[in-house]
C-alpha cells in the first residue's frame, strides 16, 4: 500500500542534537533552578544575567521601521535594492566585489547554503564539507539528495590542507564539479580561524581545480562579526575577487546572527564569479529557488537591516554596544580554554567565537560523557568527534571551574571501563 510521503524520504526523522540538548537544559532550569544549570547548548549569546542579548541600537531602528513595511511582502525575490546594496557594503564596503557581487536575500544564512546545493548539485552528486561541522550542512545534502564526502579539518593544531585538496581532487576526478563547504572565521564547532597562509593555500587548490571542472566554494561567514579583527577580516573577501571564470564563490551571510535578531531569518547568498553569464544563470535558478521554496524574506528584519546599514552613525552606534560583549565572549573563551589546559581537558584548536569543542575520539566514550554530564547538570551538543560548548551562553560565574568539572566526570568513566 502507497503511503503519505514519497519513497525519497520515506522513514526520514529530523534528529536536532542543538534542539534536544537545549530542551534538556531547559527542563533542568525548570526542575534545579537556573544557578544549578550551565546551558552550553544554545548556540545564541546569553548575557551575564543570562537572558537573551538584544541589541538596543537594533530595535530601535526596528521600531522605527513603518508597521506596513513589516506587514508587506518584499519588493523582489531577490531583496529590496536597499537591502541587497546593504549587504554588499556591509560585507565589501568601497571594494570593487561590492559592484560585481549579486544578492539574493534568503530566510538566514541556512536558506543561502540550502539553495546552492539545490542549484549547484544535481541529485547523487557529492558535497564536500569538513568532518567537524555543523550539523545541519548534512540535512541540507539529504534534502537536496546529495550525498557527503568530508575533508579532515585538523592536523595537529592546523587545518588539514592536504585532507582538503586530497578530497577535492578525488571528487572532481569522479564528478567533473567541485561543491566545497568552508565555515570561518569562528567556525562552528571548534572556533578555528584560517590563518592568511591556509587561505592563500585553499585558494590555490581551487584554482588548480578550476582547471578540470567548475568549482563552487561556499564560504559560510556566519560569525564574521564576532571575530576578533571584526571589519579588518573582511578584507579577506578580496580573495574571490577575478579569480578565473570556472570558480563561483558563495558567501552565506547571515544578517540575524549579525543582530542577534536569530528569529527574523534574514540572511543573504552573495555570487562572485568573474563569468558574468554563468552568474547570471546561477541568480536566477536561486531566485527561482526562493519562489518555490520560501517566497520573500521578513521585509521588516531587511529594513531594518539597511536602514541601520546605510546610516554610518547607525551603524557606528550598533558597532559601539556590540564591542563589549566581544570582549566578554573573549573572556569567557580564555578562562575556559586556558582551565582545559591546566587540567588536561583535550579541545580541539580554538581561536574565538562562539564555540569550543571538546576533543573525544572514542565515541563511545564521547555519548557516555554527553549522557553522564546531564546528571551533573551541565548540557552540550554532542557532534562528530566531540562535545561543543556554547561559550556564548555561559556566564563567567558558571564558566570558572567548568573545565574541571567536566574532566573529574570524564576521568570517572575512563577509570571505570
Amino acid at each position: 500500500m502507497k503511503a503519505f510521503i514519497n519513497d525519497i524520504v520515506f522513514d526520514r526523522e529530523i534528529v536536532d542534537t542543538v534542539f534536544e540538548a537545549a530542551s534538556g537544559a531547559i527542563e533542568a532550569i525548570k526542575k534545579h533552578g537556573d544557578a544549578a544549570v550551565v546551558n552550553g547548548a544554545f548556540g545564541t549569546y546569553f548575557d551575564e544575567s543570562g537572558k537573551l542579548l538584544t541589541f538596543n541600537n537594533v530595535y530601535e531602528v526596528f521600531d522605527q521601521v513603518d508597521v506596513i513595511q513589516k506587514a508587506k511582502y518584499a519588493s523582489s525575490i531577490y531583496g529590496p535594492p536597499e537591502y541587497q546594496a546593504a549587504v554588499k557594503q556591509w560585507l565589501f564596503g568601497k571594494h570593487a566585489l561590492a559592484e560585481e557581487a549579486e544578492v539574493i536575500a534568503t530566510p538566514g544564512g541556512t536558506g543561502a547554503l540550502a539553495s546552492t546545493v539545490k542549484n549547484a548539485l544535481s541529485p547523487g552528486e557529492i558535497l564536500i564539507q569538513p568532518n567537524i561541522g555543523w550539523g545541519p550542512y548534512t540535512t541540507i545534502a539529504k534534502e537536496a539528495q546529495t550525498p557527503v564526502e568530508t575533508y579532515e579539518m585538523f592536523d595537529g593544531d592546523a587545518f588539514h590542507i592536504d585532507s582538503f585538496k586530497t578530497v577535492c581532487e578525488s571528487v572532481m576526478q569522479r564528478q567533473g564539479k567541485v561543491v566545497v563547504f568552508v565555515n570561518d572565521p569562528c567556525q562552528n564547532p571548534t572556533g578555528y580561524t584560517l590563518s592568511s597562509s591556509e587561505w592563500d593555500a585553499m585558494v590555490e587548490i581551487l584554482i588548480q581545480l578550476n582547471t578540470q571542472g567548475p568549482v563552487v566554494f561556499v564560504y559560510d561567514v556566519a560569525y564574521v562579526d564576532f571575530n576578533g579583527l571584526k571589519d579588518a577580516y573582511k578584507k579577506n573577501f578580496e580573495r574571490f575577487y577575478q579569480l578565473p571564470e570556472n570558480i563561483l564563490t558563495v558567501i552565506a551571510f547571515s544578517a540575524s546572527k549579525t543582530m542577534t535578531a536569530y528569529g527574523m531569518r534574514v540572511g543573504a547568498q552573495v555570487l562572485i564569479s568573474s563569468n558574468a553569464p554563468e552568474l547570471r544563470r546561477f541568480k536566477s535558478a536561486c531566485g527561482n529557488t526562493a519562489r518555490g521554496v520560501w517566497s520573500t524574506v521578513n521585509n521588516g528584519g531587511m529594513k531594518m537591516f539597511s536602514d541601520l546599514v546605510l546610516d554610518a552613525q547607525k551603524t557606528l552606534r550598533y558597532e559601539q554596544e556590540r564591542e563589549p560583549y566581544l570582549a566578554l565572549l573573549k573572556e569567557r573563551a580564555a578562562i575556559f580554554v586556558e582551565e582545559a589546559k591546566a587540567c588536561g581537558l583535550p579541545l580541539y584548536p580554538y581561536h574565538e567565537g562562539f564555540f569550543a569543542t571538546i576533543r573525544i575520539d572514542d565515541s563511545v566514550v564521547k555519548n557516555e560523557l554527553h549522557l553522564a554530564l546531564k546528571t551533573h547538570n551541565i548540557f552540550f551538543v554532542n557532534v562528530y568527534g566531540g562535545l561543543r560548548v556554547a561559550l556564548c551562553a555561559i556566564p563567567l560565574n558558571k564558566m570558572r571551574g567548568l573545565a574541571k568539572r567536566i574532566k573529574d566526570v570524564l576521568d570517572t568513566l575512563t577509570q571505570s571501563s
